[in-house]
């Protein structure tokens, strides 16, 4: 519905719009009377008023000056004059300074109500137009309160291969969601390991604690350097630096940054972390990049708490001062451990007889061979099994020998052959490395078990063993360990007399408090109830 205000210093006049025309069949639910300019900006400045139909020439102050009133606090209002032909400059100034419309003076009531009619359906419009814009308004203002997790959305589908990477989709993707890069742009990960918790928690409080981690990697990290922070859909959490081509990153400031954030994690979100600063790569070898970061990490159980440099970590070719270029074998080694042994095999075929052709020296084709049996044990160990599962003795003492590049061919073939085959027999299997870290949690559960004694049993980084405990058991560690003292402490509870509290300490709990508010989130039942509830069954 429309309010509208008649401004007349003639009362007649005002009295003849505002009584004299038959205003029902319009949408207007308000007319409001003003004899002078004052009254009408006090009523203006009281009421939401739509439409204003005006006097022009009026004593004191005038209806031109009224429209700057209205154009400065009130410039949705439409306005339509009443003009005496004597004054027609005023309706064109009025007109100029954004009135509606005008009427002549004497006022034809008809034309005046079709003017106002216009005027109540521009109203409409306006009001149409600025709902349509509020909306667009609250859209944006939440797509950009969604934008971090489309991002991230963005990144993990590419991750796990899931966006085509023509140049033409990546750049319409970036554009899409605002990021500054282009399809020729670079990107440096660094891999965020978060290695060990102060404090016990369950899964839900772990993932909403790596949530905090990763705002302060955005913080700490990326400060004012364009980038993301994120979990990919295997629960690794990385920040990726966005460089645009032919960009450089500050290393040093980098390396530095990350740092400050390993400390802030043990100070502040009680927690150790490490950090793994990859390379500068184009988007489609990030998953290579990330893959190699991780291979640093599952090697990394002996430097706890550090920023861990790949520049520095053997990582790429190298060259080697004998005029031959070495392949990576970590990169060799990833194309191993995710069931590329024969094509492989390809590879070192391909490598040897260029070797071959381009007379490559002894020393060459000696590091070469000591770096396939190196890349051999790296895969047995990741892997959770050893090399002696795979080679009898003498197959070890004959890796050593030396070969012209033919028979080193054969013999690399045939031996990542071998290698891959074993990988790809234990791959369902990964259950060798999963039982021992079950095995080891059985046989300590009345102990302080921590995630660090758990991947010391088996000889692997903790932030690798939580990962891949969860993504085979779903379960993190910690819930798993819950779950299995709450089950024997029901048993106990049940099968035994013993006292509550001696029970709780069997099953690993110090404080009696604790298991028992643990004890009730778990069954819904106090130990005391519990026990009575299943004794008297």
């Amino acid at each position: 519905m429309v309010r509208m205000l008649v401004v007349d210093d003639e009362i007649y006049a005002l009295k003849g719009i505002t009584q004299g025309i038959d205003w029902s069949d319009l949408p207007i639910d308000t007319i409001l009377e003003a004899e002078d300019v004052n009254q009408a900006t006090r009523l203006l400045k009281e009421q939401a008023i739509d439409l204003v139909i005006s006097d022009i020439e009026m004593p004191g102050l005038n209806g031109l000056e009224l429209l700057r009133w209205i154009k400065e606090h009130r410039p949705q209002t439409l306005t339509v004059f009443l003009t005496g032909h004597a004054r027609f400059d005023y309706a064109q100034e009025a007109l100029h300074n954004g009135c509606f419309d005008y009427v002549l003076k004497p006022v034809d009531h008809d034309a005046l109500k079709t003017i106002v009619k216009s005027a109540v359906a521009e109203i409409g419009m306006r009001r149409e137009r600025m709902k349509f814009e509020e909306m667009l308004d609250a859209n944006r203002r939440q797509w950009s309160n969604q934008l971090p997790i489309l991002v991230e959305r963005f990144w993990q589908e590419l991750l796990a291969d899931r966006v085509r990477l023509s140049p033409d989709r990546i750049n319409r993707e970036f554009e899409y969601y605002g990021i500054p890069l282009d399809a020729d742009g670079r990107l440096l990960p660094v891999l965020l390991s978060i290695e060990h918790w102060d404090m016990e928690l369950d899964a839900r409080d772990e993932s909403i604690m790596e949530y905090a981690l990763r705002k302060a990697a955005a913080e700490t990290i990326l400060g004012d350097w364009p980038g993301t922070v994120l979990q990919d859909r295997n629960e690794l959490n990385m920040a990726l630096l966005y460089l645009k081509d032919g960009e450089k990153i500050d290393r040093a400031a980098l390396l530095k940054r990350c740092e400050e954030y390993v400390r802030a994690c043990g100070e502040y979100f009680h927690c150790r972390a490490s950090c793994y600063v990859g390379d500068e790569v184009a988007i489609g070898e990030l998953s290579g990049s990330l893959e190699r970061l991780q291979q640093m990490e599952r090697a990394n159980v002996s430097a706890p708490q550090s920023v861990q440099d790949s520049l520095f970590a053997g990582q790429g070719a190298a060259g080697n001062g004998t005029g031959i270029v070495l392949p990576s074998f970590a990169d060799w080694g990833m194309l191993l451990d995710n069931g590329g042994h024969e094509e492989l095999g390809l590879r070192i075929d391909e490598t040897l007889k260029h070797w071959q052709a381009e007379s490559a020296s002894r020393e060459a084709l000696e590091l070469f061979q000591y770096g396939v049996l190196h890349m051999l044990y790296q895969a047995a160990y990741r892997k959770g099994f050893s090399v002696n599962d795979v080679f009898a003795l003498q197959e070890l003492k004959d890796a050593l020998i030396p070969r012209s590049a033919p028979q080193l061919m054969a013999w690399a073939v045939k031996a990542v052959l071998k290698m891959g085959q074993a990988i790809a027999e234990r791959h369902r299997d990964t259950s060798a490395l999963i039982a021992k870290v079950q095995s080891f949690i059985q046989d300590n559960l009345h102990t302080e078990l921590t995630r660090d004694d758990i991947a010391h049993s088996i000889y692997r980084n903790p932030a690798y063993l939580s990962r891949l405990f969860r993504k085979e058991t779903g379960f993190s560690l910690s819930d798993y360990i819950a779950q299995l003292r709450i089950e024997k402490a029901k048993r106990c509870l049940v099968e035994t007399n013993d006292k509550i509290s001696n029970i709780a300490e069997d099953v690993g709990y110090a404080h009696f408090s604790y298991f028992a508010k643990l004890f009730k989130k778990t069954t819904g039942f106090s130990p005391q109830e519990y026990r009575k509830k299943h004794q008297n069954v």
